[in-house]
């Protein structure tokens, strides 16, 4: 078909007429009427229903229904609504005995291994409940029979497989939807407390008790008979904790243990099986273990509590329902119940529900009444009669060969007919299931006139880079060499545009910016630019990358603010009379505070004078040219520089560094040394230290004396990864403390203590002064003790030590020894941030093989004393308890293996 750019018209004169009523849109011609107006889409017809998912037990049937009566065309709306729809089918109980329907489903993969490490060629698969998130329920989980390992082997169960073991919603489409207990889709039917679908609560009375008599082993509390519902079994704890030694029991009727037998307990919660009924325990660990079951048990339940231990009397209480006891020949099965549905689309077979019925009015009832009664024969019919499925070849695809023999496909479907109505539908290949399918492939030979596009060549590419495209003109020729119209070869695919050029194109690539060419305030920084190939392997002129976008090489970068020199206000002048000379404070100082740092960190050359002459008033008896000389501060000109340390020589360790130190002048060049011969010369190289180990601090001891100040001593090692080396390996100036001081009560004073020579007491006179004497401690109104804050605690847990400075000062701030030592105030106080965190274990899990050696696990957690639980680290101090180890290291029963002798010596 000839086509034109987007809103032309056509012109070749075989299009003409076409044109008239026709636009061009995205290339295409397009009829401007039919294009113009929007169709909205309309559902069609449902179509019948499929066949039920499940033989009894509550399956489903859905059926569908397409949007294309019409299909929504030119912008219209799409359908609104349902497009599938099901409904329940096969609703009557299974037999009992049969199979779970999941667990029919995972059977299907037995034998079954999919490669996973371990698993035997003759592996079980059995279905897997607990511990599935409630979003994954209707996705299928197996386990391994025998182990704990489980896996997900379909993304979704059978429609109609119930959610799980405790309810009656079922999985349809992957999604858990309600049912009720008669296993229909959104029925609100309730088992009642007699275990009856839709009961009244009539057919059953309720049983209760206690016991609380204490003797050491297993106590039989109750036997609950077979028929009883909404068990619960309570046992509470007589202290209010989970450990009383006390804890509930179960057994069948032959004695066989169900829950905790032979004396071992189970701690966490689980479920238990009885004979199809589910039965939940809460697990001994809490202060009120609990038994429940809302089933009904089929054989007799042995409740026990087993006592050991001190024998505290238990505080077992239970509650279930039983039968009320009713002659069997008052209900009866009535073979005349309602029609099922046909068990087939055509030519089926439909069946009449047997019910059960109260013999006395024919009151349907439960067919619970009647499950010891033998059901009746079902009485059957056929149904769907007027039509029939069978297979159908609805078209056939091309021959695979254009010249000799070949192959053609052919579309076989499964079609319905009503004979009657003479029509027929589309069904589901299932429909059909009862018969053979035909071949969908037949053998065929090609008329050998084969057709085929022919190229020119290629067009320029439209970039040169980063991917163009290409074009060339095509032509329908046969293979005579005869050229054919366009539409002859339009069976055929036709490549007339591709990309070319594919390379990506030249871009400008840059290095890390250098550091800042200053050391402080703002200053500029430099990068290389360079224009690379478009894979960075090749550097190209910068022609071929575009100016516009070329990164710049300088930029502008930003350093903590430059110190600057601060000065003082001028001092006095050194004379009262003539000349001489006055100095002030000239200091170097950095930051918003204005913080004094060393000189070196200003520049030199700008340093403000720090002294100047000055003139008083003549001095009457001096002569004229007498002055007192200024000092002479030709010395500070010059200063001693350095540069920054260099990286330790070794990692880990004693090793060296180094710097350089030169002598500059007030211009800040390079002076003689021994300009600045007068200073200290700063050192070029020292040692340094890079630990190889962490230092680790055990528990203070108990101080040194009952009271007054004395001593408290610690261990402290250096570890490497937990293990103790050598204390070289680690950083001599970080190792903490292994000694302080301590205070204990207050000693009390002795008795005998007097004043001598008008002193306080505790104050002797000094041997070495004379009263009077201006160096004696003398307390005093201006001097005062000060205190500065209290220091970290010295542990972190179970006690501890704080420090603080504790100074004697004047008026002026001086530090003195004049204060009153009865009222200093204590150096030192104790803190206390609580017990040390210690390593909780919880029991070990099970093993993960039965035999030949597995696996067992527990929780190993670090906990204060109060519960709370912390990081491990703060137990790193302490040896960690294991948290896995091996099991049932016994060897498999059957299994061989190969065992070494010793060897023998060679005679």
């Amino acid at each position: 078909m000839p086509v034109c750019p987007d809103g032309g018209l056509r012109t070749q004169t075989d299009a003409v007429l076409s044109c008239i009523l026709s636009y061009c849109r995205h290339g295409m011609c397009v009829n401007k009427e039919l294009d113009l107006q929007p169709v909205h889409g309309e559902w069609g017809l449902w179509g019948p229903y499929s066949v039920c998912s499940r033989s009894c037990g509550g399956g489903t049937r859905s059926n569908t229904r397409d949007c294309n009566k019409p299909e929504p065309r030119n912008g219209g709306k799409f359908c609104v609504g349902r497009r599938m729809k099901f409904r329940s089918c096969n609703t009557e109980p299974c037999p009992r005995g049969q199979k779970d329907f999941r667990e029919e489903q995972c059977s299907l993969f037995d034998g079954k291994h999919f490669n996973i490490n371990g698993l035997p060629p003759t592996v079980r698969w059995i279905p897997k409940y607990s511990g599935i998130l409630m979003k994954d329920r209707c996705k299928l989980f197996c386990r391994v029979a025998g182990t704990t390992a489980y896996y997900q082997l379909k993304d979704r169960v059978t429609d109609g497989t119930p959610c799980g073991p405790d309810t009656y919603d079922i999985c349809v489409q992957g999604l858990c939807r309600q049912a009720g207990c008669d296993h229909v889709l959104n029925s609100k039917a309730r088992n009642d407390k007699c275990g009856v679908c839709g009961g009244d609560n009539s057919s059953c009375k309720t049983l209760a008790g206690t016991f609380n008599d204490a003797q050491y082993g297993y106590n039989t509390v109750v036997r609950i008979p077979a028929g009883a519902t909404n068990i619960d079994i309570k046992q509470v704890s007589y202290s209010g904790k989970p450990e009383d030694d006390n804890y509930l029991a179960l057994s069948d009727g032959q004695s066989n243990s169900l829950l905790n037998g032979n004396f071992v307990v189970a701690m966490f919660k689980r479920e238990i099986n009885f004979k199809g009924s589910v039965i939940d325990y809460s697990g001994s660990d809490t202060k009120v273990e609990r038994i429940n079951c809302t089933d009904r048990i089929d054989e007799e339940l042995v409740l026990q509590v087993l006592c050991v231990g001190n024998l505290y009397n238990p505080d077992v209480r239970y509650s279930f329902n039983i039968p009320i006891e009713e002659h069997k020949e008052q209900f009866v099965w009535d073979p005349s119940g309602s029609w099922l549905e046909c068990n087939r689309i055509c030519q089926g077979q439909r069946r009449r529900k047997a019910v059960c019925v109260r013999k006395s009015d024919h009151l349907e009832v439960s067919d619970q009444r009647c499950e010891d009664l033998p059901r009746p024969v079902a009485v059957a019919e056929p149904c769907n009669t007027d039509c029939e499925v069978r297979w159908h070849v609805a078209g056939k695809s091309e021959c695979s060969a254009k010249c000799g023999p070949g192959y053609r496909s052919l579309d076989v479907q499964c079609m319905k007919y009503v004979l009657m109505k003479r029509q027929s539908e589309r069904m589901e290949a299932s429909a059909c299931g009862d018969t053979a399918k035909p071949q969908t492939r037949e053998p065929c030979h090609g008329d050998c006139l084969l057709k085929s596009w022919q190229y020119s060549a290629w067009s320029q590419c439209s970039k040169t880079c980063g991917r163009g495209s290409r074009s060339r003109e095509s032509y329908c020729m046969n293979n005579l060499g005869r050229r054919l119209a366009d539409q002859d070869c339009n069976e055929y695919q036709r490549v007339v545009t591709e990309t070319c050029s594919d390379q990506p194109c030249p871009k400008w690539t840059v290095s890390e910016w250098s550091e800042c060419l200053v050391t402080c305030g703002k200053g500029m920084r430099h990068r290389q630019v360079s224009c690379s190939s478009g894979t960075g392997d090749e550097k190209m002129s910068e022609h071929f990358c575009d100016p516009s976008s070329k990164p710049p090489a300088v930029g502008s970068c930003e350093l903590p603010e430059c110190a600057s020199w601060q000065v003082g206000v001028w001092g006095a002048c050194a004379v009262t009379c003539g000349h001489g000379y006055q100095m002030r404070a000239v200091r170097c100082v950095s930051g918003t505070y204005g913080d004094t740092v060393d000189d070196r960190e200003c520049n030199a050359a700008a340093r403000p004078r720090d002294s100047q002459d000055c003139e008083m008033p003549a001095c009457p008896w001096a002569s004229p040219v007498q002055s007192t000389p200024r000092p002479d501060n030709s010395a500070q000109l010059t200063q001693w520089r350095y540069g920054s340390w260099t990286a330790c020589s070794v990692s880990c360790g004693k090793g060296k560094r180094a710097r350089y130190v030169s002598c500059r002048d007030a211009q800040g060049g390079v002076a003689d040394e021994s300009n600045c011969a007068h200073l200290p010369r700063p050192p070029e190289s020292s040692a340094c230290f890079s630990p190889c180990g962490q230092w680790r601090a055990g528990e203070w001891s108990a101080c040194s004396v009952s009271c007054g100040a004395g001593r408290t001593t610690r261990q402290v090692v250096c570890s490497n990864y937990h293990q103790p080396v050598d204390q070289s390996f680690c950083d001599p100036d970080e190792k903490p403390a292994t000694e302080q001081e301590c205070t204990g009560a207050p000693c009390p004073p002795p008795y005998n203590r007097q004043r001598i020579n008008d002193q306080p007491y505790g104050y002797p006179q000094d041997p070495g002064r004379h009263p009077g004497h201006s160096s004696w401690n003398v307390p005093s109104a201006d001097n005062q003790w000060r205190t500065g804050p209290w220091g970290a605690c010295s542990s972190t847990c179970a006690g501890g030590f704080q420090r603080r400075v504790v100074v004697c000062q004047d008026a002026d701030g001086r530090s003195n020894s004049y204060c009153d030592e009865r009222v200093k105030p204590a150096e030192s106080k104790s803190c206390d941030s609580g017990p040390c965190p210690l390593w909780n274990y919880g029991v070990w899990g099970e093993c993960t093989q039965t035999c030949g050696g597995g696996r067992r696990t527990r929780l190993v957690v670090c906990q204060r004393p109060s519960g709370q639980r912390l990081n491990d680290y703060n137990c790193d101090i302490l040896d960690k308890p294991p948290d896995m180890e091996q099991c049932s290291l016994q060897p498999c029963p059957g299994s061989a293996s190969w065992h070494r002798q010793p060897w023998k010596p060679v005679r």
